[in-house]
């Protein structure tokens, strides 16, 4: 099964832990042509699958991996504010 993904929508950061994410199940070639990423897919054993369940697994991980990171990059200044401000030094603090 070939699958195109267009790199200008989903990073290679989603992509990749996508792939990852099967490669327990699938062997997954991924070749590049301008912005647009092929994955092909087949089975590690052989065996056959059933394609449209797999490419709406492939097509709903990518979009969970896109909201994350789109999550975490919106986040990203609220978390470091917080870790900056949980491991700052108080001043008000004395140790006798």
């Amino acid at each position: 099964m070939k699958l195109s993904i267009d790199r200008q929508i989903y990073s290679d950061a989603c992509i990749s832990k996508v792939v990852y994410w099967l490669s327990a199940q699938y062997a997954i070639e991924r070749t590049l042509d301008g912005t647009i990423e092929t994955l092909s897919i087949s089975r590690n054993d052989g065996h056959p699958f059933d394609e449209t369940e797999l490419r709406s697994q492939c097509l709903r991980l990518l979009n969970d991996y896109k909201l994350r990171q789109t999550i975490d990059d919106e986040t990203r200044d609220i978390r470091t504010i917080l870790y900056a401000k949980a491991f700052a030094d108080d001043e008000n603090l004395t140790v006798e």
